[in-house]
C-alpha cells in the first residue's frame, strides 16, 4: 500500500483503521511529487491511498502523475474536509472512490471492492492480450495463404476483417464497408446466394458450409468455406476462406471438350474400320475389291493410331511428364533426316532444301524436334492434294535459328491462322475435308516448340500456300 500523507497522525490513525479489518499491509508513506515518482519506481503497488489536499502536494496532482505512467492502481482519496463539487471532479480525474477521515470504517470495504476489479481488469486485460496475439498470429497465417479470407458481420454485413490477398484483389479501402460493395463491385444490398442462412439454426453454429461461386467482378472461380464464429467482442460473424479454382475448372471444361473431341475422332476411324470388315465378313468379295476395302482398314487404323500416338504424347508434354535428354542439335542433319524420309513419299510433290551449312546448332532435345519438323512437311503433303514442290529451309540471325516449311496447297484463311493449333481444329472446307486428319498435328509442334523456348506460327493465303515457321534459341 502506498499512503499518500503528510500528517504522522492521520497516517496511524489510517493503519489502525486497516488493520482492524484484518489487512495487514506493507507500505510506504510519501508526501510530495518526488515521493511518489521514487516510489512508483521502486516497485508496485496494489493500492494508493492519498490525503486531498498536503501542504507540499495533493491527490490531484498525484493522479496525474499515476496516468502519465499508464498505470491501473486503485486510487481512493480520503480527506478531513471535501466538498461534493470537489468529490466529483477527483472522481473524473481518475479517482476510484473518495470518504472522509472521519468515516474511516469504510476504507477496508473500499480497498477490498477497488482490489478486487483491479484484479477483473486485470484479467480482462490479459485475456484481451492473450486474444490480440493470437489474432495476430491468425492474421499473419491467413496473409500468408494464397487465398482470399474474410469475416463479415451477420447482421449489418459489415466487413470486419479482410487478409493481404483479400487487400490486393478488391483494395485497401475496405473497412467500414460491406462485403457485397467491396467484393462485388459496389452492390447496395447482400448478395442472392449468401450463406448467412446456412452457418446458424437456434442460434448455435452448424458445420462449414463450402460451395463454388464464380465472382462479378474477376470472373474467376472460387471455392468457399464459410462458418458461422465468435468474434472478439462475442458477436456471432461469418468467415470465409474462398480458394481460387479458376485454373482447376478450366482444366475441367479442357477435360470435357477434349474427351468430347477423341470420342468423335475415335468414333469416325472405327466406324469405317467396323464397316468394311463387317462387309468382308459377310459377303463374298473378288481379289481387288477386298484389296480396296483392306487398303482403307489399314489407312484407316494409321489414322487411329497417328491420333492416339499425338494425344498421348501431347498430354504427357502438358502434364510435364516428358523428361527431354538436351543435347546440341546440328539443323541442318535433322532437315536431311526428315528430307529421307519424305523424299519418296509423294509422286506428285518435290522436296527442296534451303538450308546454308553454316548454321548454329540448337540446344534441344533431338527426336521431339524431329517430329516437329516432321509433322509440319506431313502436312505440307497432306495439304498440297495438286502436288508441287515443298521447301524446308532455315537461317540464322541475332541468336536465334528460324526454320520453315512451304507448300503451294490450298492455304489458309487469315482469321483461322491462330485456331489451326488448337486441339481437335481443323477449317471446315471442301478441300481439307477431302484430306481428313486427327487435328492435334500442329497443336503438338506448337507444344514441342514452346518446351523448347521457341515460337511457331504460319503465314498464309487462300489458294496461294503456307509457310510454316520454328524460331529456336541458337547455341553460342
Amino acid at each position: 500500500m502506498l499512503i499518500l500523507e503528510d500528517s504522522e497522525d492521520d497516517l496511524l490513525l489510517l493503519l489502525r483503521e486497516v488493520r482492524r479489518g484484518g489487512i495487514d499491509p506493507a507500505y510506504e508513506r510519501a508526501d510530495s511529487a518526488a515521493g511518489l515518482r521514487r516510489a512508483l519506481d521502486a516497485g508496485e503497488w496494489d493500492v494508493i491511498v492519498s490525503d486531498y489536499n498536503m501542504p507540499q502536494f495533493g491527490a490531484l496532482p498525484a493522479l496525474d502523475i499515476v496516468k502519465e505512467r499508464g498505470l491501473d492502481v486503485p486510487f481512493i482519496i480520503v480527506s478531513g474536509k471535501i466538498g461534493e463539487d470537489l468529490a466529483v471532479a477527483a472522481m473524473k480525474a481518475g479517482a476510484h472512490d473518495y470518504l472522509m477521515k472521519g468515516n474511516l470504517s469504510r476504507l477496508v470495504p473500499a480497498i477490498e471492492r477497488e482490489l478486487r476489479e483491479a484484479d477483473e481488469r486485470r484479467r480482462r486485460r490479459q485475456a484481451e492480450e492473450a486474444m490480440h496475439a493470437q489474432f495476430n498470429q491468425i492474421s499473419t497465417i491467413f496473409d500468408s495463404l494464397n487465398a482470399l479470407v474474410y469475416v463479415v458481420d451477420m447482421n449489418s454485413y459489415e466487413l470486419l476483417y479482410l487478409n493481404k490477398f483479400g487487400a490486393q484483389l478488391f483494395g485497401e479501402a475496405w473497412e467500414g464497408r460491406t462485403c457485397h460493395d467491396v467484393l462485388h463491385g459496389g452492390r447496395s444490398t447482400p448478395c442472392d446466394f449468401c450463406t448467412n442462412d446456412k452457418l446458424i439454426m437456434d442460434g448455435k453454429a452448424l458445420p462449414p458450409y463450402i460451395w463454388e461461386y464464380q465472382n462479378s467482378i474477376s470472373s474467376r472461380w472460387y471455392q468457399c468455406i464459410d462458418k458461422a464464429i465468435r468474434w472478439t467482442d462475442g458477436r456471432m460473424v461469418r468467415m470465409e476462406i474462398a480458394i481460387d479454382i479458376t485454373e482447376r475448372k478450366e482444366m475441367e471444361r479442357m477435360k470435357d471438350e477434349m474427351i468430347s473431341a477423341v470420342s468423335h475422332e475415335m468414333h469416325t476411324p472405327l466406324t469405317a474400320m467396323m464397316g468394311f470388315t463387317e462387309f468382308l465378313l459377310e459377303n463374298e468379295v473378288d481379289r481387288d475389291l477386298q484389296k480396296n476395302y483392306l487398303k482403307t482398314i489399314y489407312r484407316e487404323t494409321e489414322r487411329l493410331n497417328e491420333l492416339i500416338t499425338n494425344f498421348l504424347q501431347l498430354q504427357r508434354l502438358k502434364a510435364s511428364m516428358v523428361k527431354f535428354r538436351i543435347t546440341p542439335v546440328a539443323v541442318g542433319l535433322l532437315v536431311a533426316d526428315v528430307v529421307s524420309l519424305y523424299a519418296a513419299a509423294s509422286k506428285k510433290h518435290r522436296i527442296v532444301v534451303e538450308c546454308p551449312p553454316d548454321l548454329p546448332p540448337v540446344r534441344g532435345n533431338e527426336e521431339q524436334l524431329y517430329q516437329a519438323i516432321s509433322n509440319l512437311v506431313s502436312n505440307a503433303i497432306k495439304y498440297s492434294p495438286d502436288g508441287g514442290d515443298v521447301t524446308i529451309g532455315a537461317s540464322a540471325a541475332a541468336d536465334i535459328v528460324t526454320l520453315w516449311v512451304r507448300d503451294q496447297g490450298i492455304g489458309i484463311s487469315p482469321e483461322f491462322q491462330e485456331k489451326i493449333f488448337e486441339r481437335f481444329f481443323r477449317v471446315d472446307n471442301s478441300d481439307r475435308r477431302k484430306v481428313g486428319g486427327a487435328g492435334l498435328g500442329l497443336t503438338l509442334v506448337r507444344e514441342i516448340v514452346a518446351t523448347h523456348g521457341g515460337r511457331s506460327w504460319v503465314e498464309s493465303s487462300p489458294g496461294k500456300g503456307s509457310t510454316f515457321f520454328i524460331s529456336l534459341p541458337a547455341m553460342t
